[in-house]
């Protein structure tokens, strides 16, 4: 099988046109991230669809379009457009109730909702029927603000060239007007996340330190 994509987490293979194999490096059983895409599914949220799933390996739909990071490079003036999709994206996943078997984001009060945790332009997949949300490793459930700050402290945390900094923030001002949620209120634990991710480098630990700061 060719190998047509490599996460931190996975492995993608090409099976067919239709179908693509994601199989876990580390021995993750992937039955996990199968039983929340179907439940996805069931609720009319727009993820990719299950066709099998064997130990390590998840068998899915293989989806036929660019990432939105690739569409945010090839047009940049629609940045507006895809940060308000990101928006309602997660405004979307925010009103589906918990599935009660998800694990709970620690510090997480009250009414827990599905949070993805690393919803960024990477994990979204526009195709002719509408952008699928992919890649649902680190789903938890808690409170939406942390989620929508997550995409904030991955987006704003990496090293750019003075004119995608500009892009980017066009890009989360359409986020925060559209996710339903105040994403301030969730950048310290979702700062403190952050930096808990050992594949950071000192140089982006130090731009999420200097993003946090003013909610810490």
């Amino acid at each position: 099988m060719e190998l047509i994509g490599r996460g931190r987490e996975a492995d993608v293979y090409a099976v067919d046109r239709e179908r693509v194999l994601r199989r876990f490096r580390d021995g993750q059983p992937a039955e996990g991230e199968a039983r929340l895409l179907r439940w996805l599914a069931a609720q009319g949220y727009p993820v990719p669809v299950v066709h099998e799933v064997d130990g390590t390996d998840l068998v899915m739909e293989r989806l036929h379009g660019p990432t939105m990071s690739e569409a945010l490079r090839s047009l940049p003036w629609r940045a507006p457009t895809y940060g308000a999709m990101l928006g309602r994206l997660h405004r979307e996943l925010h009103a589906l109730p918990d599935p009660g078997w998800l694990p709970r984001l620690p510090g997480s009060d009250g009414d827990a909702r599905v949070l993805h945790l690393d919803l960024h332009p990477e994990n979204v997949v526009i195709t002719g029927r509408g952008p699928k949300v992919i890649d649902w490793t680190t789903s938890r459930v808690g409170r939406p603000e942390v989620d929508v700050a997550m995409t904030f402290v991955i987006l704003r945390g990496i090293v750019l060239r003075p004119h995608e900094r500009l892009l980017i923030r066009g890009f989360l001002r359409a986020v925060a007007r559209t996710c339903g949620t105040d994403w301030r209120a969730g950048m310290r634990v979702a700062g403190e996340r952050r930096l808990g991710d050992p594949h950071l480098t000192e140089t982006e630990a130090d731009l999420v330190r200097r993003l946090q700061r003013p909610y810490s």
